[in-house]
């Protein structure tokens, strides 16, 4: 009897061991898929690439289009395969159903789309255009799915947050400077300078220009401009909000001080549905955009459907990440556009959706999802009715009131300073009112301009200085200082000139280190600003200290708007307002956090001593 028990006994072991060698074979194996399909779809991308950038737009290849459609079809074997081993493996249904769709979408670009786009003879249809983009567009997009994972990896090592986000940041900027020095991308050689100048001002969103972007740059290199505008608006949020799993948990001084310019909030309780929540907002705000703009745009201005089409949705995208980019010479200055007063109108909303902070409209949904729901309980009888808790947070009420304040005193401000000057050329009422609109809306980091900017007044110049410095809401495609840091600053300042210890705001009292976080901002902002201005002076003092002031305000701010002189400047002026582009974009505070040595937790304290003013 003890015998069978034993026998029985190693039987189970050895079950149990051989069942553990197949899982640990099973899981070496995704791992090698794992890598083995993110380098693929690069070499796809690559190809991708090589005949955008170096063969004509209209080109059908047949040698590429053999290798991408070999590539695939060794991509999909591979997804087969881990599908097969996932089921095995992975107890999460999600993740098993997500690499059923993927296989399913490589099956049909590799057997549908990828042959039939070969066998298209017509290059000019629109059909061509149609499953190139749709074949291109789901090599990009499998990429970056499996870039996700290779990010996943990276959170997981000793690795700072904020040196993953401003590396990201650097990245994109390099490689579309890469993508824009291409041939098909110019019709001119571009410059190594004005490449990178562009992408940084495209990834960083701002919309200072060195070359024409609607002359120098070709349709491919106005695509890769959008590209990385989108990726500088929207993949600024996912990327912090991805950020997030690398912190989750972490309450230290160092992780929250990093991060709250970038989320808006300390900690993100279910970070995949804030980033779902975030794709889906921006995406249907930029397609109700470009289908306002395609309305309200004349046919006989273009020549093809497709440049109309193209047109609405660039300016949509540029316009909601606050980019201030146009395909334009002359922007909305243009003679075609500047009296298309709904036109202005609509990009005007969709720059202040964008710079309002994606908290701030989750806010204002969930607010609006309960009122909705209250008024269909009131008509229908029903007695049951949604509880209306809190909902607008303290933040979401400052940057409301702050964003208010500045629009109200820029029309305001607009009106009455540019009535013998930018106004002149808008004679009709309802001209002066959507143009004192957008101009008090554009400098909050917007970049857009429907009147030549060297004919603003001196007095409406330094307000716009102000507004850009402030800039838009914290949590938004925006730059500035945020609407925020200004608020808290000047509810301190009020507080102090009352006498009171603290500082409150709708029933609530604004934390202590909130008022030295918005202070030291404040204090970095201008520092950073009064080095910009300095170093431009050193080689480009002719161009005036006031063109150069609005020059430094607009690149650290993220704003775009410019006197006139941006294409003027030496290179050395250019590369100083790349690094100002771009650390306004991530932060002066998440730049100094990550360089300077944080201090541990101190267990003593030094006596209290007042300090005279």
């Amino acid at each position: 009897m003890n015998k069978l028990k034993l026998l029985a006994r190693w039987g189970r072991t050895k079950g149990r061991k051989t069942t553990f060698v197949r899982q640990s074979w099973n899981m070496k194996t995704l791992s090698w898929i794992g890598a083995a399909i993110p380098l693929i779809l690069f070499l796809c991308l690559s190809i991708v690439v090589y005949e955008f950038g170096f063969r004509s737009f209209y080109s059908n290849n047949a040698i590429i289009n053999y290798w991408i459609r070999f590539l695939l079809i060794f991509i999909s074997s591979l997804y087969g395969i881990k599908l097969l081993l996932e089921i095995f493996v992975i107890k999460k249904t999600w993740v098993r159903s997500l690499t059923f769709i993927t296989w399913i979408f490589i099956l049909l670009l590799t057997f549908y789309v990828a042959p039939v786009k070969a066998s298209i003879t017509h290059l000019d249809s629109n059909r061509f255009l149609l499953y190139k983009a749709i074949l291109y567009s789901g090599i990009l997009l499998g990429f970056i799915t499996e870039l996700s994972h290779l990010l996943q990896f990276i959170y997981s090592r000793e690795i700072s947050p904020g040196v993953l986000f401003i590396g990201s940041f650097t990245i994109l900027i390099f490689l579309g400077a890469f993508l824009l020095k291409l041939p098909n991308a110019a019709v001119t050689n571009t410059s190594n300078i004005n490449a990178l100048f562009t992408a940084t001002s495209a990834v960083c969103v701002t919309g200072l220009v060195v070359v024409d972007t609607a002359t120098h740059f070709t349709p491919f290199g106005h695509f890769i401009i959008l590209l990385l505008i989108q990726a500088g608006g929207l993949g600024f949020m996912t990327f912090a909000g991805l950020l997030a799993y690398a912190i989750a948990g972490n309450s230290s001084f160092k992780a929250q001080l990093a991060f709250t310019n970038i989320m808006s909030r300390q900690k993100v309780n279910n970070i995949i549905n804030f980033i779902i929540q975030v794709v889906l907002i921006t995406f249907l705000f930029e397609a109700i955009g470009a289908v306002l703009i395609y309305l309200s745009l004349d046919d006989r201005i273009f020549t093809r459907q497709r440049d109309k089409l193209f047109f609405s949705i660039f300016h949509s995208v540029s316009a909601f990440c606050n980019a201030g980019f146009s395909t334009v010479s002359l922007g909305l200055y243009e003679p075609a556009l500047r009296h298309n007063y709904l036109l202005q109108f609509f990009i005007a909303l969709l720059i202040i959706l964008g710079g309002m902070g994606f908290p701030i409209v989750f806010n204002l949904f969930k607010l609006v999802k309960i009122k909705m729901y209250n008024m269909y309980s009131f008509i229908t009888g029903k007695a049951k009715r949604g509880y209306i808790p809190n909902i607008i947070m303290i933040n979401s009420r400052l940057a409301l009131l702050v964003s208010s304040f500045l629009l109200v005193i820029g029309f305001v401000f607009y009106y009455q300073f540019e009535q013998s000057a930018s106004l002149t050329e808008h004679p009709t009422l309802i001209g002066k009112i959507v143009t004192c609109f957008f101009g008090s809306v554009t400098p909050r980091t917007a970049g857009f301009n429907t009147v030549d900017m060297t004919t603003l007044s001196l007095p409406m110049i330094m307000i716009y200085l102000l507004l850009m410095w402030i800039g838009a809401s914290p949590g938004s495609t925006g730059g500035g200082i945020k609407t925020t840091t200004a608020g808290v600053a000047l509810l301190n300042l009020i507080s102090v000139l009352r006498g009171k210890d603290r500082t409150e705001f709708f029933r609530s009292e604004i934390s202590v280190q909130s008022i030295s976080r918005a202070f030291a901002i404040i204090v970095i902002s201008l520092l950073f600003i009064g080095v910009t201005v300095f170093a431009i002076s050193v080689n480009d003092s002719d161009k005036g200290l006031i063109k150069i002031a609005f020059e430094a305000f607009s690149a650290f701010s993220t704003v775009g708007l410019s006197l006139g002189i941006t294409a003027q400047l030496s290179a050395f002026s250019k590369m100083v307002l790349i690094f100002a582009m771009f650390i306004g974009r991530v932060g002066g505070i998440t730049l100094l956090v990550i360089l300077i040595r944080q201090s541990k937790k101190l267990y003593y304290r030094y006596p209290v001593e007042d300090i005279a003013f």
